[in-house]
C-alpha cells in the first residue's frame, strides 16, 4: 500500500466519522425531551394533582411586583411565588390573627405563603402569613 492510497483512506475515515457526528448532533437536538425534562415534568404533575392541596413557602420578602409575583429568600436561595387574587393574607400581632390586604405585604416581611402548583409548574399563592416585618 502506497502514501496516496493510505491517506485517501485516512481522509475518507475522517469524513465518515465527521459525517457520523453531526448526523448523531442532529438526532440529539431533535430529541423533544431530555431524561431531566421528563423527571421536571413528573414531579410537577405530581405537585398539581389533587392529591398534594399545598405547598408552603418560607422567607423573607426580597421583591413585589404588579402582577402579584412575591420573591422570597431563605439562605440565599430565592423563589417567586405568584399571589391569588383571593389570597387570604394574615399577621400575627401580639399572638392575635389580623387580617390585612395585599398591599399590606412590604418587603423585608418574613413570611409563610401556602401556595398550590399549577399544571405549568407556577406556584399560585393562596395564604400569605406575615411572621414578622422588618423596621
Amino acid at each position: 500500500m502506497d502514501k496516496t492510497t493510505s491517506a485517501v483512506s485516512l481522509i475518507v475515515v475522517i469524513i465518515f466519522a465527521f459525517l457520523l457526528g453531526a448526523l448523531a448532533g442532529i438526532f440529539y437536538q431533535k430529541q423533544t425531551y431530555s431524561p431531566q425534562m421528563q423527571e421536571a415534568t413528573s414531579n410537577i404533575q405530581k405537585l398539581s394533582s389533587k392529591v398534594v392541596s399545598a405547598v408552603v413557602t418560607y422567607g423573607r420578602i426580597t421583591s413585589i411586583d404588579e402582577n402579584r409575583n412575591v420573591t422570597l429568600d431563605y439562605g440565599g436561595e430565592t423563589l417567586t411565588v405568584s399571589v391569588m387574587s383571593d389570597a387570604k393574607i394574615y399577621i400575627y400581632e401580639n399572638s392575635t390573627k389580623k387580617e390585612l390586604s395585599y398591599s399590606d405585604i412590604k418587603v423585608g416581611d418574613s413570611v409563610n405563603i401556602t401556595a398550590t402548583v399549577d399544571s405549568s409548574g407556577i406556584l399560585q399563592g393562596n395564604m400569605v402569613v406575615i411572621f414578622s416585618r422588618s423596621n
